[in-house]
């Protein structure tokens, strides 16, 4: 019951978010972004493999905290 409730609630958020990509059509590519975001963190639980969820999750909170960085150096040399 918790995966089907979850993959609705996904859905829920692509459509709020696509509402919002209709508004302003300036998010494309945020919306693209958190759009493939939600269905890889809803399709890593649906799947229950618990050795390549805890590999996969390990991956994407040090792939977050590198951009996080990356995004930090960009600001602080005032490329952005």
């Amino acid at each position: 019951m918790i995966r089907e409730v979850l993959v609705i609630g996904t859905l829920i958020y692509i459509l709020i978010i696509a509402v919002q990509w209709i508004d302003r059509p300036s998010l494309l590519l945020q919306s693209l972004l958190i759009c493939g975001a939600l269905a890889l963190a809803t399709a890593l639980y649906w799947f229950r493999d618990e050795i390549r969820i805890s590999r996969w999750e390990a991956l994407a909170l040090w792939s977050v905290i590198l951009l996080f960085v990356v995004y930090g150096l960009v600001k602080l040399g005032g490329l952005l």
